[in-house]
């Protein structure tokens, strides 16, 4: 188990700590009191004093001889802490709620866990980017505590070198009991899974993770990351497109899911297998976790024809206008013209082919019809420029400036 109470590792250290040798601990061991929750019961029981006469009794069937005062004392020491931890832990799996952030593997647990995995795992080198932070290991053995499925989302994953150099803290309030209080969390760390390489990045830490906390083992969790990667590099059919990164997160999220309604048994078997592991690798031959990694098809390209082409860039500049007013007293001294706006008086008002050209749209205000792009009609006219030999998709306004 990986909490305080249950790990071996920890009374082994802390044993050593208060004054017994290696070679008693070996024993104490033997002895079957090998976590501080079987000690805790061994020497006495919680919410009693501790008895020397029960100390050093104890000492004496473990050891084959009469303890020293050192080995008492600091038997003693530990089965007080013994008691105290088990007290506190068993108060806290009672107030423990969803929302709870999962509790924090001991030192020595965690280190003498990751020394095993490097020694079991020799094909890959845990360090570095391959490294699970404390967070990720703490998750997976809360997993494994409460025995029940969780996803772990790639990007959450993060290595320990991350978590080390962007770790940082807030304070905010929370509801706790019926009253607020002010709380100081650490922000959820996310690395970037954009990239196949930093998503197996992302999957391999998770694995070592699930692995750390006895959930799947790491050649399963690999068989299924490579199920979803051969999608991703298999060939696909002419019309359709293979599928990309955001499908793999699908489907992994949807096998999780699966898992969950199903209530998959989270746990290790007796005889050493993964009910987890073997379940998810079932899943690979599911219909409808399969289809999130379905080539999709390609949208379809049509190219652009006269008939087709939008109409701004079918535009042609139409020539001058013959009756187009060009001031008071000129040309044709304004018949058949509408009435001109002042900054439009001595501009072309008409196109090539006597189509009319829209006047709010070279003012200041604008058409009302919004709607009407640059070169195109609306109910008043062409939307083009007023300004003589010009005439392009553009408003006067434009043309003043410069466009």
């Amino acid at each position: 188990m990986a909490s305080l109470v249950d790990s071996s590792a920890h009374l082994s250290a802390r044993l050593k700590e208060v004054g017994l040798t290696q070679a008693a601990v070996d024993l104490i061991a033997q002895a079957g009191v090998d976590s501080l929750s079987r000690l805790a019961f061994t020497v006495g029981q919680p919410g009693q004093p501790i008895s020397n006469v029960d100390v050093e009794a104890f000492l004496h069937t473990a050891l084959g001889r009469i303890p020293t005062l050192a080995e008492c004392s600091g038997l003693k020491r530990a089965t007080f802490e013994a008691h105290t931890f088990l007290v506190a832990s068993l108060r806290q799996q009672v107030e423990r709620s969803d929302e709870t952030a999962p509790r924090k593997i001991a030192y020595a647990e965690r280190t003498s866990r990751m020394n095993t995995l490097r020694a079991e795992l020799t094909g890959i080198s845990i360090q570095g980017e391959l490294e699970p932070s404390h967070r990720l290991l703490d998750r997976a053995c809360a997993m494994h505590e409460q025995n029940a499925v969780r996803y772990f989302e790639p990007c959450t994953c993060v290595s320990r070198v991350f978590e080390v150099q962007g770790g940082t803290k807030t304070k905010e309030l929370t509801l706790e009991k019926g009253s607020l209080v002010v709380k100081t969390n650490d922000d959820k760390l996310q690395s970037a899974t954009d990239t196949e390489l930093k998503l197996h990045y992302a999957f391999v830490r998770r694995a070592i993770s699930l692995q750390f906390a006895k959930i799947m083992s790491f050649a399963e969790h690999n068989i299924w990351e490579q199920f979803l990667f051969d999608a991703v590099h298999r060939d696909a059919p002419p019309g359709y497109a293979k599928p990309g990164i955001s499908q793999v997160l699908q489907c992994d999220r949807a096998a999780f899911s699966r898992l969950a309604t199903l209530n998959t048994p989270v746990r290790q078997n007796e005889d050493g297998t993964y009910p987890f592991g073997i379940a998810l690798l079932q899943l690979r031959q599911d219909p409808s976790i399969a289809l999130y990694l379905s080539p999709l098809a390609k949208p379809q390209q049509v190219q652009a024809t006269a008939s087709t082409r939008p109409a701004p860039y079918n535009y042609e500049r139409p020539a001058a206008s013959k009756g187009a007013s060009k001031g008071k007293g000129k040309g044709r001294k304004g018949k058949n013209s509408p009435p001109l706006p002042l900054e439009l008086r001595g501009k072309y008002h008409r196109t090539s082919t006597g189509d009319p050209i829209c006047f709010a749209f070279n003012t200041a205000p604008g058409c009302s019809n919004t709607q009407t792009k640059p070169g195109e009609k609306c109910p008043k006219g062409y939307h083009v420029c007023m300004e003589p030999k010009c005439q392009r998709p553009h408003s006067l306004l434009e043309h003043s400036r410069g466009s």
